[in-house]
């Protein structure tokens, strides 16, 4: 299981669909509307974790986590220059597990940042 930093109090605890979890910062997990709204439900109190939906891995919400933390690390001045640097160090096939996973989690803001809205 993967921890990121903050109290104990102020976590949520994600399972993805194989079964790896991680523990992170409950204010950068709320960026996900899914994961908020279960949060605000109290569904991760009786079952433990919120489960993460759409099939999404392990490895792709590790990525999908670091960029949480990374965007919450710098100052506002710069969330762009981040985001580019995010976006650029990435693989075709992330860049789509990341997309693909922005969409379920309703992580609305990581999944503009990789192309224009459809209309």
């Amino acid at each position: 299981m993967a921890e990121y930093g903050a109290a104990a109090e102020d976590f949520v605890l994600l399972r993805c669909f194989d079964g790896e979890e991680f523990r992170v910062p409950s204010a950068l997990a709320r960026r996900a509307g899914v994961v908020a709204a279960c949060m605000d439900a109290g569904e991760h109190v009786a079952a433990g974790a919120v489960p993460v939906p759409g099939g999404v891995a392990g490895r792709v919400l590790a990525a999908v986590i670091a960029y949480w933390i990374g965007r919450h690390a710098v100052s506002t001045g710069d969330l762009g220059r981040y985001d580019e640097e995010y976006v650029a160090g990435l693989s075709h096939d992330v860049r789509v597990d990341i997309i693909k996973a922005a969409f379920h989690l309703g992580e609305r803001g990581l999944f503009e940042l990789f192309g224009p809205p459809v209309a």
